[in-house]
């Protein structure tokens, strides 16, 4: 491990001290940065990949990217759908040179059906009950194409790259039980559209399945707890929108061949999501136009890392940059300040309601982190010698979500701790719906891995946000991501965050015990 250590910060140097210092680019989240804060339709805040659970899918790898954060679910009569004039897309890096080899690029289009109503998104156009996708009540329906774009091609006539591989239509938002009545049955559910090789697509409105105490991180990270359970999962009852792809793995790796397994040369892809604008709107009464090129204004892979890695006056220029723009961040990840701040602040009040507590974090250059979110970790004596999430002719340090295709799901026994918790399943090696990436990270960040022994004890390899499942669960089929939740129903409290549930009728809910290892789970 020590020659490892070395021979990757060696080489991480080198890029920092040959790249420019001009454009720096991590993962953007939640409104983590000034500009995107301000343009919530464009902002991405999670993306997830993993080889597919779901029974006779396993040869299947699904990638999942959420937008529009915060939704209320009783935001009406407007409700929530995506923007037609931004360019959604989920990017895969399979040559490891930080450029989206295959693209698959998703354009949206609101119809109405009736503009003279006082409402919008739903209206009383028939009985005012939404049963189905093509419900004429459905007042402000969306369609949309996909678009698979392999390399670079030129645009065509009318500016598209690439070929359209499936059309679909967007389920209205969940307004409540008398609109959108039987939601999952007769709307969430039949937008699942085909795509190329039996693969599947779905966009629409989804629960939140992020789970973390928002709150207690940033009032100077005041938790309630820093273990399993405790916490106020803040995002609980919101909705986000979501893009999903079902694509068999072969269609995803270099080759579009089988895999040997996962040291192959053709086992691991990179992946991330972006939102994009045309450069020029212009405003008109009760109108807009966009014209000019598109231009990326969001980007997010790995989660988090622009909220405790990326410093602020960087932020918004990461969100215009690419993954081969991305040797000019290492600096902020081999040196990251935010275990400095944990530390500081744990010495001075320690989690809400205190004691203080003296932590020692690692002071020299995080190789550790630099692998887990730019390099990729490569085959070591750690993680043994069918585990790596590095592509292989990687050529540079590039962030993105690193999923190798070789490692079979894991439906057994998952933990949410992922690589942590022993599951190679897991994050960083993708992520799943369910892996707490807030407990994983957190321990990441001081040291709390086997990757730093020195200081992988506690409370450095147990320190968690008091948060360690989505209470609402997930559905236990594509696009896994629970029903989202209906307007007309008050919010459930978000504290605390291990209090039980009922069992309903479909999907999956993560039983954790205090070490966060899946011990069960409750199918509903």
């Amino acid at each position: 491990m020590n020659y490892l250590s070395k021979a990757i910060g060696a080489y991480v140097a080198g890029l920092a001290l040959l790249a420019s210092m001009t454009m720096p680019a991590l993962a953007s989240s939640h409104a983590e940065a000034p500009l995107i804060s301000m343009d919530r339709y464009a902002d991405n805040t999670d993306v997830y990949a993993f080889r597919s659970t779901e029974p006779g899918r396993e040869l299947y790898a699904t990638i999942v990217a959420n937008f529009i954060p915060f939704q209320d679910p009783s935001g009406g009569p407007q409700f929530f759908r995506f923007d037609d004039t931004v360019l959604y897309a989920i990017n895969i890096d399979n040559t490891g040179d930080g450029v989206a080899d295959i693209s698959y690029e998703f354009r949206f289009t609101t119809e109405i059906v009736r503009p003279n109503t006082v409402l919008g998104h739903t209206t009383m156009n028939q009985d005012g009950v939404i049963s189905s996708l093509t419900d004429l009540d459905y007042n402000m329906p969306q369609t949309y194409t996909v678009t698979r774009v392999d390399g670079d091609p030129p645009p065509n006539q009318f500016g598209i790259r690439g070929q359209i591989v499936a059309r679909g239509r967007t389920p209205p938002s969940n307004v409540g039980p008398r609109v959108t009545p039987d939601y999952e049955a007769n709307l969430g559910s039949q937008a699942v559209y085909g795509l190329p090789n039996s693969g599947r697509v779905f966009a629409g409105q989804r629960d939140e399945g992020f789970f973390i105490d928002v709150g207690g991180i940033f009032d100077g990270f005041g938790l309630r707890s820093i273990g399993a359970t405790g916490g106020v999962d803040t995002l609980r009852g919101f909705n986000v929108n979501s893009i999903a792809i079902e694509v068999p793995v072969f269609d995803l790796n270099r080759d579009h061949a089988g895999i040997s397994g996962p040291t192959a040369k053709n086992a691991v892809i990179g992946i991330w999501s972006t939102a994009s604008r045309q450069s020029t709107r212009v405003l008109n009464p009760g109108k807009k136009n966009n014209i000019g090129p598109f231009r990326q204004v969001s980007r997010l892979g790995n989660p988090l890392v622009n909220e405790v890695v990326i410093p602020l006056e960087l932020k918004d220029i990461f969100n215009s940059s690419d993954p081969t723009e991305d040797a000019a961040a290492v600096p902020a990840i081999l040196q990251p300040e935010a275990p400095r701040l944990i530390q500081k602040i744990f010495a001075l009040y320690g989690p809400l309601g205190g004691p203080p507590i003296n932590l020692m974090i690692p002071t020299q250059d995080r190789t550790d982190l630099a692998q887990i979110f730019a390099l990729g970790i490569p085959v070591n004596p750690i993680t043994g010698p069918n585990y790596t999430t590095q592509i292989f002719g990687t050529n540079g340090p590039h962030e993105y979500l690193r999923l190798n295709l070789g490692i079979p799901p894991n439906t057994t026994n998952p933990s949410r701790l992922g690589l942590l918790g022993g599951d190679v399943a897991g994050f960083p090696n993708g992520r799943r719906v369910f892996d707490d990436v807030v407990d994983i990270e957190l321990r990441a960040l001081l040291g709390g891995t086997p990757f730093t022994p020195d200081f992988n004890k506690a409370p450095n390899n147990a320190i968690g946000d008091g948060v360690a499942a989505n209470f609402e669960g997930f559905l236990n089929r594509f696009p896994y991501l629970q029903t989202p939740n209906p307007g007309n129903t008050p919010r459930q409290p978000n504290f605390p965050a291990n209090q039980t549930r009922p069992e309903d009728d479909e999907g999956i809910l993560p039983i954790v015990d205090g070490d966060g290892k899946l011990v069960g789970r409750s199918i509903r």
